[in-house]
């Protein structure tokens, strides 16, 4: 894994995060993972969107967002919908806690 690669995951989850964070201000209908991956090839981020998946787990993992996770039993895809800030993932948005793993510009 390369230092390039770190620093593009640092600044997709910060970027995700704001995406997130203006769609919850702006009391919209929740996201899914489809969306954001949307959003992100608007932005013009070339990323898969399973790659776009891995972030928000991760996102989740870190207590920054949450959301509910639907399975295919016959295709074995996954989606991500309802997604959810949650006050660790505000807090970064708005800079009052700071985290090495996500790049808030």
């Amino acid at each position: 894994m390369s230092a390039m690669d770190n620093a593009l995951r640092r600044r997709l989850r910060g970027l995700l995060l704001v995406l997130i964070y203006e769609n919850h201000e702006q009391q919209r209908h929740r996201l899914d993972d489809l969306t954001l991956w949307g959003a992100l090839d608007r932005l013009h981020f070339d990323i898969a969107r399973n790659e776009i998946r891995t972030l928000l787990q991760d996102l989740a993992e870190r207590d920054c967002i949450a959301f509910t996770e639907d399975r295919n039993l016959e295709t074995g895809h996954t989606a991500l919908r309802q997604i959810m800030l949650r006050p660790h993932g505000r807090d970064l948005v708005e800079k009052t806690v700071a985290d090495a793993a996500i790049w808030m510009e």
